[in-house]
């Protein structure tokens, strides 16, 4: 009668022991943090690396200012530019919206070089290296402003919840004229434009 019982018993503990082991997720850890797409517009692609309960800076916001080193260490006062706008773009080399944006970036800034000034923040801190950002830059032959925000100060400032974002700004007192989470197009960054000169 004992060794029913002790054979029952260790049925029962095996039996246990395996539901709890293969449908429930007693004892897993974490492998990873909880990322998700929070670029708002399921229309865009783009990249989630923020929550997003985080206040974003709007159109109608007093844009910060805010000084950067550039690629050759040089630093740069955003808002010093003779343009009437800025679009101030943020991206990484991680982030393929962001790098399929660059070229139109560029071109962009060539067609309205005497109204545009285009700053692009690198968010450095989540590249592998400084070399890997300006080898990026070098091949594209990107001629606009990159800024490297190393401890994401401009990026906390600006509330960034994904990438690509962009600003459009207003040089003259730094109103936030538009707001854009995602990546665009030639098109649509003269689009923008178009519609704020009007």
């Amino acid at each position: 009668m004992w060794k029913r019982v002790l054979s029952v018993s260790v049925v029962l503990i095996l039996v246990v022991i395996l539901i709890v082991t293969n449908f429930t997720n007693i004892g897993d850890e974490q492998s990873e943090p909880n990322i998700i797409d929070v670029t708002e517009d399921t229309s865009v692609d783009g990249v989630g690396i923020t929550a997003p309960n985080v206040k974003q800076l709007q159109a109608g916001d007093k844009a910060p200012n805010f000084r950067l080193p550039d690629l050759s260490g040089s630093e740069v006062e955003a808002f010093d530019v003779e343009q009437d706008y800025i679009l101030l773009n943020f991206w990484a080399t991680w982030c393929k919206p962001c790098l399929d944006e660059m070229p139109d970036l560029q071109t962009f800034e060539h067609e309205n070089r005497d109204t545009v000034k285009v700053i692009a923040v690198n968010t450095t801190n989540t590249e592998s290296s400084i070399a890997k950002v300006k080898e990026f830059v070098d091949e594209g032959d990107f001629k606009f402003t990159v800024l490297l925000d190393e401890d994401d100060t401009v990026y906390d400032h600006y509330s960034i919840i994904g990438m690509p974002t962009s600003f459009i700004i207003r040089t003259s007192d730094q109103k936030v004229i538009k707001r854009i989470n995602g990546a665009m197009s030639l098109e649509q960054m003269q689009d923008h434009l178009n519609e704020i000169q009007s």
